[in-house]
């Protein structure tokens, strides 16, 4: 029996809810957004970046996030199994250009570029929902609803 999207949300609130990376709460947190993003940048990226004033350390937190989701989130090992599922989840955000994504969204990437198929081991939604709501390093934060 398939159910309707109403009662999978009754089943599963946290499946819709829609996260992001929050400037304010990496800063909150005594972190650089600039920092945590230059540090995701691709090899091939590195090369210029050093070549920068002050090795890359003064673009903008929308420069580096731009670059990452038009160039360096498209690289084989941007994510792979081998890293924390917390970081794979932070870099699914940055290859959307931190636009706003919900749950659901952010397994399904997950299961695309970080489980291993030798080794599936990926949480259910909500434990990646709890990951996600309780994270204290990389500032993801919940998007409210807008309706």
């Amino acid at each position: 029996m398939v159910s309707t999207e109403q009662e999978q949300e009754q089943e599963a609130p946290h499946v819709n809810t829609r996260f992001h990376i929050s400037l304010e709460r990496v800063a909150s947190q005594g972190r650089s957004l600039q920092l945590l993003l230059q540090q995701r940048r691709c090899a091939f990226c590195w090369g210029s970046l050093m070549q920068e004033p002050k090795g890359g350390r003064d673009i903008t937190a929308s420069r580096h996030l731009s670059k990452i989701a038009s160039h360096c989130s498209k690289t084989d090992d941007f994510i792979n199994s081998d890293m924390p599922l917390a970081e794979a989840i932070f870099r699914i955000l940055l290859s959307n250009a931190n636009k706003p994504m919900t749950t659901q969204q952010i397994y399904e990437g997950l299961n695309e570029r970080w489980v291993d198929p030798i080794n599936p081991r990926i949480p259910e939604m909500e434990g990646i929902y709890r990951i996600m709501s309780h994270d204290t390093f990389y500032g993801l934060k919940e998007v409210p609803d807008q309706g």
